[in-house]
C-alpha cells in the first residue's frame, strides 16, 4: 500500500535535545512544511508532513546510534509512514553520495550544524546549502520510486544530477520563506535539487 504521509524526526542525544530544540527547530519545522509544498509541486504527491524530535538515550556496545537502531525504530513506528531522519551521526555505510541512506519508505542524513560563533542570521543560509539540499536528494529517490520508475531513473538519475550541481556548476533551486523562488546572491532559506531537469517527471 503506497505510503500517504511523509514524518520528519530530528534525532538528538538525550542530553542535548532541549538546546537543538532552540537552535534547530524553527528551520527544521519550516523545511518540512516546504518539503509539503516542494512535493506537490513537483512530484504531484500530496503527502501529511509531520516533525518531531527523537531523543536518544545512549544503549550498549551492540546497540548503538547507527542506520539500523533507525531502521528498527521505522518499523516500531510502522513501515507504511515514510519516516525521514535527521541524525547526528553518519551512516556506516551507503552508495548515497550525501552522507544518507535511502530504502522504501525510510530516509536519513547525517545533519550538520554550524560553528557556536555563526551569528543566527547565518544559520538559515548554512542549514539550506549544508542540510536541505541533501534532504531533496534523499527524498527525490523515494518520491521517484513510488511513482513506479526503475532503479536507473530513481537512483543512477538522481546522482548524476546531484554530481552536475556538485562538479559541474549547477546551481541549486533556491527559495525564500514564502516558498518563492530567489537567486542565490539573495537571501535565501532553503536549497533542492534542480528537479526540473529531469525529463522523467515532465
Amino acid at each position: 500500500m503506497p505510503t500517504n504521509k511523509l514524518f520528519f524526526i530530528y534525532v538528538a542525544r538525550n542530553e542535548e535535545w532541549r538546546q537543538r530544540q532552540k537552535e534547530d527547530w524553527d528551520y527544521v519545522y519550516s523545511m518540512s512544511r516546504f518539503y509539503h509544498w516542494w512535493i506537490k509541486r513537483y512530484f504531484h504527491i500530496d503527502f501529511t508532513v509531520d516533525a518531531d524530535i527523537l531523543p536518544v538515550i545512549p544503549g550498549k556496545v551492540f546497540d548503538r546510534m547507527s542506520v539500523n537502531y533507525l531502521v528498527r525504530d521505522h518499523n516500531q513506528r510502522g513501515r507504511t509512514t515514510y519516516h525521514f531522519y535527521l541524525a547526528y551521526f553518519r551512516p556506516f555505510w551507503t552508495d548515497c553520495h550525501t552522507d544518507g541512506y535511502s530504502s522504501e519508505n525510510f530516509g536519513m542524513i547525517y545533519w550538520k550544524r554550524p560553528e557556536p560563533s555563526t551569528s543566527g542570521i547565518h544559520h538559515a543560509k548554512f542549514f539550506a546549502d549544508t542540510n536541505c539540499a541533501k534532504v531533496s536528494h534523499v527524498l527525490s529517490h523515494e518520491l521517484i520510486r513510488i511513482k513506479g520508475k526503475k532503479r536507473k531513473e530513481y537512483f543512477d538519475t538522481i546522482h548524476d544530477l546531484w554530481d552536475r550541481h556538485t562538479y559541474k556548476g549547477l546551481a541549486y533551486n533556491y527559495y525564500n520563506e514564502r516558498f518563492n523562488r530567489v537567486s542565490r546572491d539573495s537571501y535565501y532559506h532553503f536549497a533542492t535539487l534542480d528537479i526540473g531537469q529531469l525529463s522523467l517527471l515532465s
